[in-house]
């Protein structure tokens, strides 16, 4: 039995597998995934968990190089860039148009949704090298 860090066993068998550049959208609860996307539901109910905590829980386990979010999240979170930088250190904090981050998400490895009912809350990580 895993002791700690991500024990989830799906998430966990995702981050293994990512690679340079490879990209992990974490979303709120009513992102539309993809119908040939890997998927993760994490949510509970309403806004548990939240993006940014499964944020901080997925930088344990994998090195992040660049984070996009939407515009409209900065919009409506002023602080979003900010609180994104601060959790994902030494990272690039990208804002781009919702519509790019869906085309976007078409790509990712994988998408976790959670319970998070905040409007724009998701987050696109893009797997950097530990080397």
């Amino acid at each position: 039995m895993k002791r700690s860090g991500l024990i989830n066993r799906d998430l966990s068998a995702i981050v293994a597998a990512m690679g340079h550049y490879d990209r992990l959208v974490v979303s709120d609860a009513g992102f539309p995934i993809p119908l040939d996307r890997d998927y993760v539901d994490l949510s509970q109910r309403p806004d548990q968990p939240t993006v940014l905590e499964i944020v901080q829980l997925l930088i344990e386990e994998l090195q992040v190089e660049e984070v996009y979010v939407a515009e409209e999240a900065v919009e409506a979170m002023p602080t979003r860039l900010e609180d994104l930088a601060a959790a994902v250190p030494g990272s690039r904090v990208m804002a781009v148009p919702h519509s790019v981050f869906k085309e976007m998400a078409a790509s990712a490895r994988a998408i976790v949704r959670t319970g998070d009912f905040t409007p724009y809350a998701n987050v696109m990580l893009v797997s950097g090298v530990v080397y």
